[in-house]
């Protein structure tokens, strides 16, 4: 066996849990918004997803639905005689559609994963199991393992059903059972789908009830973990979680035959912001643009200020003639942004072969302490498609934040390569704070860029997420998932969220701007969204609450503006973006009203 690796509405569902597997702060309640309702004959035991298509499953058949219009792509039947008799979930890998099928309730019971061509439904392979007591219900590929649920039925059998995980070898290598809290959801019956959530939760259904029930799998034997349970617009069934959009998970409604897609969110997502700001841009714009001849050539882009008594530098990537981008520092007096110094390359880019072969852009310089300064900036390989050029986040080093060497050839952050993870396959800058806790306690903050996907359609190669990852020292980072995905109701940032810039106030509420991409402009424009604890971010009630900055006018920052960072100046902020080319034409700034 080769195993490789509509109608629109705004329901939300609410509960108690974090959005992401951390311990900071305190719970928020988590919400599904329901995006689309379709009515399709097969909606009947589960759902898979892929990037193109939806896969409704029945018993004994299987439609492939193309996403968007719902319009039938591919059809399969099992012919007389099959042994394909329950299918009871779906998971799209490499092209293959993996489905769970027994033959129960009869006797002998039998289990299979049926094996499907994705793209016509041609059946290809079928793994048989031995295990003769409890139905195969559902398969997921997570982190590097096969796992699947065994459902067995009845008040006197249901606390039997268990979780497997198997190597590619289809060796067991962990099993375990359900909490009673979840039990009792189940019965009458049983666990019937189960899927793996973007941060790493595993959220599972039983066969009636509208909700999910959110578990956390420990790493040894035993029981699963039940953080909450998660009213959702569906009854029950197989669940998927789309891989190649994160943050969507797709549900039945077996009675009505309709295939569910929901967003995941929280309570205080479309809170009303309690400091939204209005910005007034210099009429000097572009305040800092390419020169001729010189490391910053074709591009000045992704600033990052900070503040050196009446000083600023503006540290920021230059391109040059051979489309090679480095790092380098412009200094200005705070009252006269029409005078730069600039200094660079700051460092050279690392050897042939390395994550920053090609690239160092998107600079940010933390002091650290007195006399050390760290500069993370995003290194592009020179290979790869798409987002996937962007392999790692390295360092280096300051005693005086203006001399800098390299850290070594390592990356401090790298992608995770795991289909379905909102950094899958590229992973870029953002911003380091050091924060303050409840507790009195600090904790260093690295809000990041994650690049999920690649591919032809704008909505693949450009999707990005907000992501946050923590550390003790400011160098080994620990993630703990994304934070802010993008939002497909608002044509703004319905693409992706990006280079997320956090402060923390004296008061503990933390403010983020960030680049957004939508299909309002198919461009960046620039966005804002608030937290009380730094996990649950809150965009504004209504659509373009949160939009900050938008593509204006015929010149310089006509075709987009991105890449903000701000810094305070006496009682109001200033900002500097990047505009048209991503930095071709220069940076400006604009001062808050």
């Amino acid at each position: 066996m080769n195993l490789r690796r509509l109608q629109s509405s705004a329901v939300v569902i609410l509960v108690t849990v974090l959005f992401i597997a951390s311990p900071l702060g305190t719970a928020s309640e988590m919400t599904f918004r329901q995006l689309h309702r379709v009515s399709v004959p097969e909606a009947h035991q589960a759902v898979a997803v892929d990037a193109s298509s939806f896969y409704a499953i029945s018993n004994r058949t299987i439609g492939r639905y193309e996403k968007g219009t719902s319009r039938p792509l591919a059809k399969w039947t099992a012919p007389d005689g099959s042994p394909v008799i329950h299918l009871n979930s779906g998971i799209v890998v490499d092209g293959r559609l993996y489905c769970a099928n027994s033959n129960w309730p009869k006797s002998p019971l039998k289990n299979s994963i049926e094996i499907f061509s994705a793209e016509t439904l041609e059946h290809r392979e079928r793994k048989e199991f031995d295990e003769t007591e409890g139905a195969i219900n559902w398969i997921q590929r997570h982190r590097g393992s096969w796992w699947i649920a065994f459902a067995f039925y009845g008040e006197a059998n249901v606390r039997r059903t268990y979780l497997a995980r198997y190597d590619d070898e289809w060796q067991k290598t962990g099993t375990w059972t359900f909490p009673e809290s979840v039990i009792e959801r189940f019965l009458p019956n049983s666990n019937s789908g189960g899927a793996f959530g973007p941060n790493g939760r595993l959220f599972v259904t039983g066969h009636d009830h509208a909700e999910l029930y959110v578990l956390t799998v420990p790493e040894t034997d035993g029981e699963l973990n039940h953080v909450a349970t998660v009213p959702a617009p569906i009854a029950g069934q197989g669940i998927a979680w789309d891989r190649s959009d994160i943050g969507t998970l797709f549900g039945i409604v077996r009675s009505r035959h309709e295939v569910v897609t929901m967003r995941l969110s929280h309570r205080e997502e479309y809170a009303t912001l309690k400091q939204p700001v209005q910005w007034i841009r210099d009429e000097n714009n572009p305040v800092l643009a390419p020169r001729k001849g010189e490391f910053d050539s074709t591009r000045v882009m992704n600033p990052w200020v900070v503040r050196a008594d009446e000083t600023y530098r503006l540290f920021y990537a230059g391109g040059d003639d051979d489309k090679k981008h480095h790092i380098g520092v412009a200094t200005a007096a705070i009252n006269d942004l029409t005078q730069w110094d600039r200094t660079g390359p700051l460092f050279g880019t690392g050897a042939e072969g390395s994550f920053d072969a090609n690239w160092c852009v998107l600079p940010h310089a933390v002091q650290i302490r007195d006399d050390h300064w760290h500069l993370y900036y995003t290194g592009n390989a020179g290979k790869g498609t798409g987002l996937s050029a962007f392999p790692g986040i390295g360092m280096a080093t300051s005693p005086d934040g203006m001399t800098w060497s390299r850290s070594g050839d390592q990356a401090v952050l790298t992608p995770s390569g795991e289909h379905g993870d909102p950094d899958a396959i590229g992973i870029a800058g953002g911003s380091v704070l050091q924060v303050r806790q409840k507790d009195g306690s600090t904790q260093w903050r690295f809000y990041y860029t994650g690049c999920p996907t690649t591919g032809k359609p704008h909505a693949l190669n450009q999707q990005k997420t907000i992501c946050l990852a923590v550390s003790d020292d400011a160098i080994h980072w620990k993630k703990l998932g994304s934070v802010l995905l993008r939002d497909p109701e608002r044509d703004y940032e319905d693409i992706a969220v990006a280079g997320p810039v956090v402060h923390q106030q004296p008061d503990g509420m933390f403010r983020m701007w960030y680049s957004a991409i939508g299909t309002r402009w198919g461009f960046y424009s620039i966005c804002y969204a608030e937290s009380e604890d730094g996990i649950h971010w809150r965009r504004g009630a209504k659509s373009d609450d949160n939009l900050q900055l938008s593509p204006t006018g015929d010149g310089w920052e006509k075709q987009m503006v991105e890449y903000p960072t701000v810094i305070r100046e006496g009682a109001r902020l200033r900002m500097f973006y990047c505009g048209n080319g991503y930095g071709n034409s220069g940076v400006g700034t604009a001062i808050s009203k």
